[in-house]
C-alpha cells in the first residue's frame, strides 16, 4: 500500500518527505542531529517522538538522514 503522497505528491504541496534543513510546509519543530549536531526541521510527530524518548532517558534519538545511511553502511 502506498501512501497518496507517494502516489501524487503534487496533489499536496504542504506534505514534506522527510526532514528538512529550512523550515518548510509543515517541518516546523527545530532538532539537532545526534551525530552531526546539524540543525533540521521536522513535522509535528517526529518533535513529539522525539521528545517522547528523551523523556524515557534516551538521549537525543534523531539522527539525519545522511547520518543514519553512513552508519549503516559501516554496521555492514
Amino acid at each position: 500500500m502506498a501512501l497518496r503522497s507517494a502516489l501524487n505528491p503534487e496533489a499536496q504541496p504542504n506534505q514534506v518527505m522527510g526532514p528538512t534543513k529550512i523550515r518548510k510546509g509543515p517541518n516546523q519543530s527545530e532538532l539537532l542531529c545526534r551525530s552531526c549536531g546539524d540543525l533540521y526541521f521536522v513535522d509535528d510527530l517526529s518533535f513529539q517522538t522525539a521528545m517522547n524518548a528523551m523523556e524515557l532517558g534516551i538521549e537525543n534519538p534523531f539522527c539525519c538522514d545522511d547520518c543514519e545511511s553512513e552508519r549503516e553502511e559501516i554496521a555492514h
